[in-house]
C-alpha cells in the first residue's frame, strides 16, 4: 500500500466490516466476499491481507491482564499480527473470523 493509497475511493459494495472497538477505535476488518479476501487495517498504517482459503486459525495472545494481540495463521505460519488491543476486541475479532 502506497503513502497515497488512502486518499483512492475504494467500493464498499460487496465488503463486511467488524469495528471490534467501535470506529473511535480505529481499527477494523474486512472481508471482501466476492474476492474471498480478509484485509485488516490497524493504526499507523499497518495493514495485512489473507484470503479465506489460506486461514487456518486465529489465535489471541495476551499480552497483559487487559491486551491481547490477534494473531493470524496460514498452516503453522503466523502472517499477520493485529495492534495491541484489549482483549475482549480481540475475541470480537476471532469470533467474527470464525463466522467465515
Amino acid at each position: 500500500m502506497g503513502f497515497w493509497d488512502f486518499l483512492k475511493p475504494r467500493s464498499k459494495e460487496h465488503v463486511e466490516a467488524c469495528w471490534p472497538g467501535g470506529k473511535m477505535l480505529q481499527v477494523h476488518m474486512e472481508y471482501d466476499t466476492e474476492k474471498t479476501i480478509f484485509t485488516y487495517f490497524g493504526r499507523f498504517g499497518l495493514t495485512f491481507n489473507i484470503s479465506k482459503s489460506q486461514l487456518t486459525g486465529a489465535i489471541v495472545k495476551e499480552i497483559s491482564r487487559t491486551h491481547s494481540v490477534l494473531q493470524v495463521y496460514s498452516g503453522v505460519d503466523c502472517v499477520g499480527t493485529t495492534d495491541i488491543l484489549p482483549t475482549e476486541a480481540c475475541n470480537i475479532m476471532k469470533d467474527w473470523l470464525g463466522q467465515y
